[in-house]
């Protein structure tokens, strides 16, 4: 056994990723999370004495610091995903939490804690080759946008615990709740909308890829104190993944030609109205940060990753699609 690793949100799409990429390699799991049915499930697909299961919440800080006992390494993927809420919501997850998770690894003298970030570029311009040091820190975007780059700073500007930290880009495959869904619904109800004649590219990540990411930042030395940009490195048109995607799916994608900034204006707009009427239970049909993602290219250069952790992604795109569009047909 090569040590063992602490992973929070163990059950959602990145962290079960994680398990498995772990596992497969030889470490020690313990699976952290707040469900325990989900937990004993996730636990069932390993043999005995592969993983452990933690029931708590890392917002509470003496769960999270009991879990982290005995632990070599702590992966932190848990966080709260959804794309609209309360900020009160996202700062009691994505920041707090992530200080009761540095608190805990600094307690129990954790080797290193690897720390999933998010990436952040400048939303309204086109961005064809975002290397880690273009990070835009001051993206308000949405609450989640704003949430993730407090918790990166909270990681970054500490010397308590050794971190390093990935910031990957649109993470899908099955098991995707957030993006895939989404545009599945979008095309079947008015078509997938389309900016810039169809000239916007999207840049995605593979679960398993980012779960390969996340080991390696573990795993190398000249990973520390280190973030990395993560995705397929695989750019592609909205329209050659839309047709992709819909193909395997045995549908056909429809679009919607539309002008970005009127619809960026009205995204704004409706957020405004959500925020003055207290509605957080339910999104706006339409946000500025899905406008930008389908409006703007988001390319984000992986050469770091590439050089300083040996990163390459194992699963392609079109494999993805193919295994997605396998699952979702057979529910």
């Amino acid at each position: 056994m090569k040590g063992k690793v602490l992973v929070t949100g163990a059950y959602g799409l990145l962290g079960s990723h994680t398990v498995r990429e772990l596992v497969e390699n030889g470490y020690h799991v313990r699976a952290f999370g707040r469900d325990a049915g989900k937990l004993h499930k996730l636990a069932d697909e390993y043999e005995s004495g592969q993983i452990d299961v933690f029931c708590g919440d890392f917002c509470n800080a003496e769960e999270i610091e009991k879990a982290c006992a005995g632990m070599d390494y702590v992966v932190h993927c848990g966080a709260l995903l959804k794309g609209w809420g309360r900020r009160s919501e996202y700062i009691r997850t994505n920041v707090d939490g992530t200080k009761n998770v540095l608190d805990a690894c600094a307690k129990h003298s954790v080797k290193r804690l690897v720390h999933t970030s998010s990436p952040s570029a400048h939303a309204l311009r086109n961005n064809l080759c975002i290397t880690e040091e273009d990070q835009n820190g001051k993206n308000r975007l949405n609450y989640y946008i704003e949430s993730k780059l407090m918790a990166e700073k909270l990681v970054s500007g500490q010397d308590r615990v050794p971190y390093s930290m990935i910031r990957p880009r649109g993470i899908t495959g099955i098991g995707d709740r957030n993006m895939l869904p989404v545009l599945i619904n979008v095309n079947r109800q008015i078509g997938i909308p389309l900016f810039q004649k169809g000239k916007v590219m999207v840049d995605l990540v593979c679960a398993e890829n980012a779960a390969l990411a996340l080991r390696l930042c573990m795993e190398k030395e000249a990973a520390l104190g280190q973030a990395y940009n993560i995705t397929n490195g695989e750019p592609k048109l909205v329209t050659d993944l839309a047709e992709e995607m819909f193909t395997a799916l045995g549908t056909k994608a429809r679009y919607i030609r539309l002008p970005f900034l009127p619809v960026y204006a009205a995204a704004g707009i409706l957020e405004a109205v959500w925020k003055l009427l207290r509605i957080y239970d339910k999104a706006p049909p339409l946000t500025r940060m899905n406008v930008c993602t389908l409006g703007r290219s988001q390319i984000f250069s992986i050469e770091k990753a590439r050089r300083e952790l040996g990163y390459e992604p194992k699963v392609s795109l079109s494999e993805m699609i193919r295994k997605y569009a396998e699952d979702y047909n057979r529910e």
